[in-house]
């Protein structure tokens, strides 16, 4: 995917890099953290508190389990004495390999484990200018060596668990009204998944966006109200400020694929993901209305014909949902999370690899839908 193709999306960094600071959740009834409260005390972005860097509400990074220092390209980490959870040899031990996220779109020269339990990560410049802010990517909960346990993988009924005390984490909508209703503590932790969907087709960016919200509205009010919230961000900027080669090596070349029958075109999906299967039922739904709505889902899908899921098995390592020649759109999780910005933008560009518009047709064909929320319950 290049840059001319991105250069009509959404603006990622302001939801990604602010989510923690606690926005509303449109018409759904979550709860709303106190981001004053967690400002004034100094402990945003504390739902996780693994993190190594957070970042604060004023977009800035500050201290997590871990101190920071950069010189140049030479970030350093530092733990205290008594620092519990990985440190050191450990925590570069359960970090991902360089190729995966979230170290997309980011020169690594070497990683040092220093006395202490202290690492230090040496950033190669970026084409033309050093890395901006190099130290922001340890916000990123990926780094911090610690697994985020979420029950069922979240989306499951975890009701059974709130009856018995448990701290649960959970995305299932019912038991955070369950624990809510119950009086017990519900709090955000973080919008933790971004969904796009890519299309074979184009449209006008106006329209990619108007087919986005038209999406997210229909997954919000049939899909799981209480733990999403939609965007409505451009990052457009963030193509400029990262340049369409952040991801490293070239995307894969544009599908030639072939024109897809009216009884085969489909739209996948990873299987294990509750969220992006929702998704992928709404735009096959929209695509048969008769409006104005449906009009533009199949002039991006390139097919006048009826669509169907197709949930595909997630590949441990690579770009994504594999995909087949019947696909005429694919729905695509990434983190959403804080973390640096080429990061996020590499990942993204690494999803959407061999996405062209079929033809070369002008336009857009990537719709930014919303994002999945992490919640905890606990006792009073």
């Amino acid at each position: 995917m290049n840059s001319h193709s991105t250069a009509c999306w959404m603006w990622l960094a302001g939801c990604a890099l602010h989510a923690a600071c606690g926005s509303s959740v449109p018409g759904s009834g979550a709860p709303v953290p106190a981001a004053d409260a967690e400002c004034a005390a100094g402990e945003v972005g504390a739902g996780y508190p693994a993190a190594l860097l957070r970042i604060g509400c004023d977009g800035g990074v500050v201290a997590g389990r871990a101190e920071w220092s950069r010189e140049g390209g030479v970030v350093t980490l530092e733990f205290a004495a008594a620092a519990a959870r990985p440190v050191g040899v450990e925590l570069v031990s359960a970090w991902p390999p360089l190729g995966e996220p979230p170290w997309l779109g980011h020169r690594i020269e070497n990683i040092t484990v220093l006395s202490g339990g202290r690492v230090q990560v040496r950033f190669g410049a970026s084409p033309g200018e050093a890395p901006d802010e190099p130290e922001r990517v340890f916000a990123d909960r990926r780094l911090s060596g610690v697994a985020l346990a979420v029950e069922g993988g979240g989306v499951h009924d975890a009701r059974d668990a709130i009856d018995a005390g448990s701290r649960v984490l959970t995305r299932h909508d019912a038991s955070v009204e369950y624990a809510r209703s119950l009086g017990r503590p519900v709090r955000l932790v973080a919008f933790d998944r971004l969904y796009l969907v890519v299309f074979a087709g184009a449209v006008e960016a106006e329209e990619a966006r108007e087919v986005g919200g038209a999406i997210g509205t229909d997954w919000v009010e049939w899909g799981a109200p209480g733990a999403r919230r939609l965007t409505g961000v451009r990052w457009s900027a963030l193509v400029a400020r990262c340049g369409g080669g952040a991801g490293g090596d070239e995307p894969a070349p544009g599908r030639t694929g072939r024109d897809v029958g009216p009884a085969s075109a489909t739209v996948s999906y990873a299987g294990d993901d509750r969220a992006a299967g929702q998704i992928a039922e709404r735009v096959v739904s929209m695509a048969m209305r008769g409006d104005r709505a449906g009009a533009l889902v199949r002039a991006l899908a390139a097919t006048e014909g009826r669509l169907s899921v197709r949930p595909v098995v997630r590949p441990r390592t690579g770009s994504g949902p594999r995909r087949a020649a019947t696909d005429v759109a694919a729905v695509v999780a990434v983190h959403g999370g804080p973390g640096h910005p080429c990061s996020l933008h590499a990942e993204v560009l690494r999803e959407l690899a061999g996405w062209e518009p079929r033809g070369g047709a002008p336009g857009t064909n990537v719709v930014l839908v919303g994002e999945t929320a992490l919640f905890e319950t606990s006792r009073r």
